[in-house]
């Protein structure tokens, strides 16, 4: 299986929250109180906490073209780093990727090659506008924050939250791509059950659920995500997670051998 640098789109795919549109809920009366945007993210962030994260993955990655499956390693520090060893087959690691807030390194053992850049110039290539805390956030299921507080809408709705930015009503400043977002929070977990993001300028969107979460010790964690982007080019990508464990430490390497030749 040869797997070129696009691996790394793949990789940041399911951060690409170019939104979607969004099925309409139910506005019955709703029984939730109501609180404020702060007190709904505070209840959030105190059920996504956690120090370092251990897992596995098997991820299903389809295009109109083909369709590509691969198990991966991963390991989280909270704010830090993202750990990824990628296997397409037979336990045997083909490439590995370590993406901190500032930069995005690989080394493809399959074609003895490297790829190692800041994220802003990973951005410039890729044609992306993605972040360290985006692709974390949209990796574990956690409430991706683009604008300020005041910019989202809260809305209590039958048995959920959902909090909504419109493109119309944020300004340039804030955000240069002026994407419409509305995440879907279940109030009896305080997890992030579905994130709809648009891009009404280049008519692109994603959608992202989370499903069947599991108690961890600290945190509760979605075991199984799908992400379905629609515009330029429709992707799907399914995440099922296994062995999911929080660390008290964990280590990350990362080395390039010498004989390896850049991208």
């Amino acid at each position: 299986m040869r797997i070129p640098l696009s691996i790394i789109a793949t990789v940041l795919v399911v951060s690409m929250l170019f939104g979607c549109k969004s099925t309409q809920v139910a506005t019955k009366p709703s029984g939730l109180p109501k609180i404020t945007t702060a007190q709904l993210l505070d209840s959030v962030r105190a059920h996504s906490s956690y120090e370092f994260l251990e897992a596995k993955l098997s991820v299903n990655h389809s295009t109109a073209e083909k369709t590509q499956s691969f198990g991966v390693r991963a390991r989280f520090k909270k704010d830090s780093v993202i750990w990824l060893s990628i296997t397409p087959g037979l336990g045997i690691e083909a490439v590995r990727v370590v993406i901190t807030p500032d930069s995005i390194k690989m080394v493809n053992r399959i074609e003895q090659k490297y790829f190692s850049e800041s994220f802003e110039k990973t951005n410039e290539l890729l044609k992306m506008e993605v972040s360290f805390e985006l692709l974390q956030s949209a990796l574990t299921g956690e409430f991706v924050r683009l604008y300020d507080e005041q910019m989202y809408l809260l809305k209590p709705l039958v048995d959920l939250y959902t909090l909504e930015a419109a493109s119309d009503k944020i300004p340039t400043s804030n955000a240069p791509l002026k994407l419409e977002q509305r995440t879907e929070i279940d109030p009896s977990i305080w997890r992030v059950t579905r994130s709809v993001l648009k891009n009404p300028a280049r008519n692109e969107q994603i959608l992202a659920e989370y499903h069947d979460f599991q108690q961890l010790e600290t945190m509760i964690f979605p075991t199984s995500m799908r992400f379905r982007t629609q515009g330029k080019e429709n992707i799907a990508v399914e995440l099922n997670w296994s062995k999911i464990e929080e660390k008290s430490t964990l280590r990350f390497p990362f080395n390039i051998p010498s004989k390896y030749v850049a991208y």
